[in-house]
């Protein structure tokens, strides 16, 4: 069984992957275990260690990646990602990192570039990839012929009294997720048009694909996604919320089980690298951003 050691307790995120594994009803229940876990505030991580049956709270990070076979970083606030990653990474821990990867570019690529020298497999993704609509979608799109155009939309922050959850990458990093499952990788540039109401980014890629990112200032929650191919097309409308979790933490496991990631790595940081890229033309007036220049 793969154990488990969490960094974070300020997220539902982290009950909503440890009650999958750690109690008798979750799905994944004897494939992994959360046997530790450390949170800024310790309160909160006792009482969510009593409720989803955690054995140990530590005092810090550093214990919490002690004697475990996997690490997954579940920290709320991309801000308090990257330090807990590097200390996962640089021991040698298969590695998970919650949306968003980080908030900074510059954190990403160093988090990389750190997995690659230590050889420690990584992966950071929105859980949208795996919603169980996604997945159903994924086997269609051959049937589409060569694809054209895709279009996502979903909130542009949080709805938390935390100005934190303001951060555009906070929530921002779900709908770019999604219009790179969909469309996979390859993006070379981005456009933004913005408004009040929202920002909507134009991305290119260098095959002639094109890709519309809808962040909407003020909406219902939603995660919509459609594809357009030459002989077909589909839409994705995510409903079923914890069924994602579900999918991402298998996959996690399995990196723990195999020591290799589910996808390359230069796809979690091309996510970043579109989003970064899309507000740094909302910032710019519109200019086209090259991701090949972040």
């Amino acid at each position: 069984m793969i154990k488990i050691g969490m960094i974070g307790a300020d997220s539902t995120h982290t009950e909503s992957y440890t009650k999958l594994v750690n109690l008798p009803e979750g799905p994944l229940f004897g494939r992994a275990q959360v046997v530790k876990l450390w949170g800024e505030d310790h309160a909160q991580a006792q009482e969510k260690a009593s409720q989803y049956q955690i054995p140990q709270v530590t005092a810090t990070p550093a214990e919490a990646i002690s004697g475990v076979d996997l690490v997954m970083i579940c920290n709320r606030y991309g801000d308090d990602h990257t330090a807990p990653a590097r200390l996962a990474i640089e021991a040698g821990l298969p590695t998970f990192v919650d949306k968003p990867f980080a908030n900074d570019f510059d954190d990403v690529r160093a988090l990389v570039n750190l997995a690659a020298d230590k050889g420690t497999p990584l992966m950071s993704c929105s859980a949208v990839r795996y919603a169980v609509e996604v997945l159903a979608l994924q086997p269609r799109l051959a049937e589409f012929g060569p694809l054209n155009l895709a279009v996502t939309s979903g909130p542009a922050a949080g709805d938390f009294p935390n100005p934190r959850a303001r951060h555009p990458f906070f929530y921002g990093t779900h709908p770019v997720e999604l219009l790179h499952t969909l469309l996979g990788p390859g993006a070379e540039a981005v456009s933004t048009r913005r408004t009040p109401r929202c920002d909507v980014g134009l991305v290119h890629y260098a095959d002639g694909r094109q890709g519309v990112i809808n962040l909407l200032q003020k909406s219902p929650s939603l995660y919509h996604g459609a594809v357009y191919g030459e002989q077909g097309w589909a839409e994705v409308d995510i409903r079923n919320w914890d069924t994602f979790y579900v999918g991402t933490l298998e996959r996690v496991i399995e990196m723990a089980e195999t020591n290799t990631p589910p996808f390359p790595i230069d796809w979690a940081v091309e996510v970043i690298g579109i989003l970064t890229a899309l507000l740094r033309s909302a910032e710019n007036g519109g200019k086209q951003i090259s991701l090949s220049d972040l």
